[in-house]
Formats: structure tokens, C-alpha cells, sequence
């Protein structure tokens, strides 16, 4: 089962409903007939909603208080055990987090994935509201004083409500996130994508995000076709956007010589990667980084030697 969290709450689960052999490739679809869920946000700082988890629930069996199994840990000061247990438990499977695409673009399915999985969504605009005109008014200053202001006095147009299809896991996606450290997972449709990297090459495309929403749609829908000219047209005005937030901090922790997953064990860093207001730059989000893990590896050192961790 798949359990899918927005808004720092969980949300809906989905069973698998089928089995692609070939691709071995799950798919999951929504328990509940109704499945649409509204986008309004809890969160003071954001109108709407627009980040999700997405974990399978076995990834959840047998994790609870793991840390206290451990031989000598209660015998651990209180900042060595905070130390282990944010370390050590880390899970970057169910840490990962995803960004909703764009609802203010007219299309009937719209696509979220990542190297083992892609979600099939949709969404519904009760009200429209034209979007400059809504951020000019949201852009004005808070008043100091008790009277509203304009952002405040001016109703806010209803929140669009998501409807999630399906979403399609590889079996190294569910694996991956009840083994530690991660492993290494397989791209989904690694077959569909090969026979894309060659079309495209033909056409002089080399370098595009595979994980954009066209791309996407074509692998989906597409993917035993030939290239539509829209396809090609955007993967060539967007060759220079290959690399998302996300791909240049992987590439830079590697070239680093650290493990790019611990990406999801920090705070700046995902604040970072999904743009939530971040005020670092990637080579401060790197360093950070870099100085934390080695810091928990000289300790992790040292506990291995007193207590024999792995």
C-alpha cells in the first residue's frame, strides 16, 4: 500500500491494482472512489499546498525504537544518542520530498516522477483568478498598523482541488526504502527512456530533464511513438534547464566525495532544493553538508570503536 502526505498530514493511501511484468513496474490506484483532495494549506506562510511525500507503508515495519537495539546505547550521553538517532535512522526514501507541478496551466493529466516512480494527476479550478492580479495583491506590504491590509481584505480565490490517478513504482523504488543505507535504483521504463535518449539524439538533443513533465507525458502516452514535433521543440528551448536545483547539489556533494542521498537528512537542504525560501547558496548548502556528515563520521568512528557499530 502507498500512503501519500501533503500539507504535514497524511492524506490517501492507494492499493496496487496491476503488475507490468516487462517494466516491473507496480501500479497503484486510490482505495477510496473519492480521491480528490483540496489544496488549502494549514501552513500560514502558504495559501496552498504544494509539497507531497510519497512512502510505501512497509517501509514503516520494524523501524520503531531500532536506535535502542543498538549495544550500548543507553549508555550514551544525551547529545551522542540525539547524534545516532538522527544519523543512523536515516531514511532518505521517506524523507524525499516532491513538488507539485504548476495548476495554473491548462491541462487535463499532469505528471510528478522521480527515478523510480511517476504520478499520474489531475487538477480542478473551482474559481479562477487571474494569477498576476493575484500575485500583485499578495506582493503588498503587511500593515503595521490594526487595519486590514489590501492582501487581507481581498477574498482569496478557492483553492484547486488535486485528483491523483495513479502513481507507478519500480520494485528497487519500494526495496530501496527498507534497506540502509539506500541502494542504487534502476530509472522506471529504463527501456522507454533509452529508445528516447537515441530520437532525441537524432534530432541533436543530448542534454534535457528527464524528469520535466513533456518527457514525462511521452514516456507515459507516447513511448512506443515517434517524436511529436512539440516534444522536440521544448526539449530544444529548454536544454540549459538539464539540471534542476536537485541534479547541480547531487552532482557537486559527488564530485565532493559525498554521498549525494543525505540530501534529505537536512532541513536547509530540502528548503533548498524544492525553493521554500532558502537564502543559501548551493555552495553554502554543500559545505554545510559536507562539514555535518564528516563531523558524523569522525563520531560514528568513534562509536564503532567503544561499541562495535556498523
Amino acid at each position: 500500500m502507498l500512503l501519500v502526505y501533503y500539507d504535514h498530514q497524511f492524506s490517501i493511501e492507494l492499493e496496487a491494482v496491476d503488475y507490468d511484468v516487462k517494466n516491473r513496474v507496480i501500479e497503484f490506484r486510490p482505495k477510496s472512489i473519492d480521491s480528490k483532495l483540496s489544496l488549502a494549506s494549514t501552513q500560514q506562510w502558504s495559501a496552498y499546498c504544494r509539497l507531497l511525500k510519497i512512502h510505501f507503508s512497509g517501509w514503516f515495519l520494524n523501524n520503531d525504537d531500532d536506535q535502542c537495539k543498538l549495544p550500548g546505547f543507553e549508555s550514551l550521553s544525551s547529545q551522542d544518542k540525539a547524534m545516532v538517532m538522527y544519523h543512523y535512522q536515516y531514511n532518505a526514501s521517506i524523507e524525499k520530498v516532491y513538488q507539485l507541478p504548476c495548476w495554473y496551466e491548462n491541462k487535463s493529466n499532469r505528471y510528478l516522477g522521480d527515478k523510480g516512480f511517476i504520478l499520474g494527476l489531475s487538477y480542478e479550478q473551482p474559481g479562477q483568478l487571474d494569477y498576476s492580479q493575484q500575485q500583485q495583491m499578495t506582493g503588498l506590504p503587511t500593515s503595521y498598523y490594526s487595519y486590514p491590509t489590501i492582501t487581507e481584505s481581498t477574498p482569496k480565490p478557492s483553492p484547486p482541488v488535486m485528483d491523483i490517478k495513479w502513481i507507478r513504482v519500480t520494485l528497487d523504488w519500494v526495496l530501496d526504502g527498507m534497506v540502509k543505507p539506500n541502494m542504487q535504483q534502476n530509472q522506471i521504463y529504463q527501456n522507454d527512456f533509452d529508445r528516447l535518449n537515441s530520437l532525441l539524439a537524432k534530432e541533436g538533443c543530448f542534454k534535457y530533464d528527464v524528469l520535466s513533465e513533456p518527457v514525462l507525458n511521452h514516456i507515459v502516452n507516447q513511448h512506443d511513438q515517434e517524436l511529436s514535433q512539440s516534444l522536440i521543440k521544448y526539449v530544444q528551448s529548454h536544454t540549459h534547464e538539464c539540471h534542476t536545483r536537485l541534479t547541480r547539489l547531487q552532482h557537486m556533494l559527488e564530485g565532493a566525495g559525498v554521498d549525494a542521498q543525505v540530501i534529505w537528512k537536512y532541513t536547509f537542504a530540502k528548503s533548498y532544493v524544492v525553493g521554500n525560501g532558502s537564502l543559501l547558496s548551493e555552495e553554502d548548502v554543500v559545505r554545510r553538508i559536507q562539514d555535518s556528515e564528516e563531523e558524523w563520521r569522525q563520531k560514528k568512528l568513534s562509536l564503532t570503536r567503544r561499541l562495535n557499530y556498523k
